[in-house]
């Protein structure tokens, strides 16, 4: 299975974009903008960030630009889309309404559910995005982007209505070009053995700089960063692939099968095998 990283290109003169996907899903994948996406039909499970959720026709997820994820299905899942693109946070990233992409606490969910307050005029809101986006009616485009601002205000009342909105934000979630350099070159190599050095020479940097700055910008080491990444990439072979626990963990970068348990255990508080029933 591979891991992609997306840059979505938005239509001309438009910051949101609405549509709906109904194949299967084959990568693990993140991409530059901010995603929310409602369940039409179908049922399976979606990974994301290396949370797993039980999927269910009307469900809601909330999925930021570093967002690994990936919907495993057996039946067809249909779903509709809703993008912001990396313009919206530029402009408005000072507003409450983005800060359950930016500003989560431990206990965030990325799943919104059907019988939970507050979803009735998320749901309703996201139907007149999509029937706005599909009539293209005089003046939609100022209309799609007055109603997403209304559906990401919604967004922030729910979740600050649960007390998932943290203090304060992560800067790495935001676009920065070192930062991003950084995951880039993680992500195309994190199956293989990584050291610091080969890192901060992508980078042009000392491996002193490159530790202080990554765990100033994430908040987070970068060895943590590339075993979580590791981690989220072995929880969608689990659920995917017919491959051995001991196949799993070479092919997620990890150089032993008691080293793969033991952070699989740390971060998924479970082993690959109570994850895989």
């Amino acid at each position: 299975m591979d891991y992609r990283h997306e840059e979505f290109q938005f239509e001309e003169g438009s910051r949101i974009q609405v549509f709906d996907v109904a194949k299967k899903q084959e990568t693990l994948h993140c991409h530059d903008c901010l995603e929310l996406n409602r369940i039409e039909s179908g049922t399976g499970n979606y990974i994301i960030g290396g949370k797993v959720y039980e999927i269910c026709p009307g469900d809601i997820f909330v999925i930021n630009n570093r967002e690994r994820h990936l919907a495993v299905h057996k039946e067809p899942v249909r779903m509709t889309v809703i993008l912001f693109s990396s313009e919206v946070w530029k402009d408005w990233y000072n507003q409450d309404y983005l800060k359950p992409f930016f500003q989560r606490t431990e206990d965030f969910s990325n799943q919104i559910r059907k019988k939970e307050e507050g979803y009735d005029k998320l749901d309703q809101t996201f139907s007149s995005i999509k029937e706005e986006a599909e009539q293209k009616e005089t003046g939609w485009r100022n209309v799609l982007e007055a109603a997403g601002v209304l559906l990401l205000s919604y967004l922030y009342r729910y979740y600050a209505g649960r007390k998932h909105i943290a203090e304060e934000g992560n800067a790495a979630l935001y676009p920065e070009k070192r930062t991003e350099q950084v995951f880039s070159y993680i992500e195309e190599h994190f199956r293989e053995e990584i050291t610091l050095q080969e890192i901060a020479d992508s980078l042009a940097v000392s491996k002193t700089y490159l530790c202080r700055y990554f765990k100033e910008m994430t908040n987070q080491t970068v060895f943590e960063y590339v075993e979580q990444v590791r981690i989220q990439y072995a929880c969608c072979l689990l659920k995917k692939e017919d491959l051995s626990i001991a196949e799993i963990s070479l092919a997620s970068g990890f150089g032993s099968v008691s080293l793969f348990n033991r952070m699989f255990k740390k971060y998924m508080h479970m082993t690959p095998g109570e994850f895989r029933k």
